[in-house]
């Protein structure tokens, strides 16, 4: 984390871990209607540019490039052959480069591996993860201080007086920014908001029904089991990418069995873990992301097999909440 932006969060009442994570005090908080600037330590940001930039990840992501070749912002993922998700993305078409933000745990083997495929494209990756910090903002209806026309609908990105500016591509209503020390440590005090930890936004993810992949659970689940099909992440139309025949003839010639699903529990859970029935060793699901809510319960997503979702005796009181989008079977 560079100094600048470094004291400048210092500065808001954060205290910077020595794993980079950032802390804020967030007791009493009410998530519900709390305006939230939240900086985020946990995403890595890479930013892919060449005049080869969008065939190149057009042929290896889930998602179609070709419906954002104007600046915006699509939910995506990359598979392997077995057509098993290695990680999940952002990606955002800037007009200039794609950015994509992901976990940062995954910063280092999605990097190499991407290069590994560039071979001779007209294509760079350079992580930006550093120079340009991503913040996230929740329960924050009025933005214009940070520039005119703000994008108000899902996917829409407006670039302006150094900062990307996304209206996020899951319907939540909250945004994301990124862009230059400078700028942003000069716009964000603008907002005059309550800055939060970046551990509520991972609660907002959750509840959300928006998963990410981390080191723990890649490369285990396909797209459709993460309910990426759902968030519009996933196109039957476009063209091969890595794993396509696989998810392909899940959809068309398959089935389902096991579907990303938002759970709740008074215990702690861990990212990972498997579900277990009560008084049974037969495994459930498998916990994907996790955060503890300001009430005490711990809020997650699961990926659970469908045929157990009748059953309310989970370990440790798992609970089923609504997901707030449909899918369609």
């Amino acid at each position: 984390m560079q100094d600048t932006w470094q004291n400048f969060l210092k500065e808001q009442g954060a205290i910077i871990q020595d794993n980079g994570s950032i802390e804020f005090d967030n007791s009493d908080l009410d998530i519900s209607t709390a305006s939230i600037v939240s900086p985020l330590s946990g995403f890595a940001l890479l930013a892919i540019s060449g005049n080869d930039r969008h065939a190149f990840l057009h042929g290896q992501f889930i998602n179609d490039l070709n419906l954002i070749n104007n600046p915006a912002a699509q939910l995506s993922a990359w598979c392997n052959p077995k057509g098993q998700v290695i990680t999940n993305f952002i990606i955002i078409n800037t007009g200039i480069s794609y950015l994509l933000i992901f976990k940062q745990e995954l910063k280092e083997y999605v990097e190499k591996r991407l290069n590994m495929f560039i071979m001779r494209s007209g294509v760079t990756i350079e992580n930006i993860s550093e120079s340009s910090p991503l913040v996230g903002l929740a329960n924050i209806k009025d933005i214009s201080s940070l520039g005119l026309d703000i994008p108000t609908n899902a996917g829409e990105v407006l670039a302006v007086d150094g900062l990307v500016i996304i209206c996020h591509p899951d319907n939540s209503g909250r945004y994301l920014i990124t862009g230059s020390i400078d700028a942003l440590t000069r716009k964000l005090p603008e907002l005059n908001k309550s800055y939060t930890s970046c551990s509520v936004w991972e609660l907002f993810d959750i509840l959300a029904g928006l998963p990410w992949i981390t080191a723990a659970t890649q490369e285990q689940f396909l797209p459709q089991m993460l309910n990426l099909d759902a968030l519009k992440s996933l196109s039957y139309q476009k063209g091969c990418y890595p794993g396509q025949e696989v998810v392909a003839r899940l959809h068309y010639r398959g089935e389902v069995k096991k579907r990303l699903q938002l759970i709740k529990s008074k215990h702690e859970l861990h990212i990972g873990d498997n579900i277990y029935l009560n008084q049974s060793e037969g495994k459930a699901g498998t916990i994907v992301n996790l955060a503890k809510h300001p009430d005490g319960n711990y809020y997650g997503l699961a990926v659970i097999d469908l045929d157990k979702l009748k059953n309310s005796l989970y370990e440790k009181e798992i609970s089923i909440i609504a997901l707030p989008y449909t899918i369609d079977k």
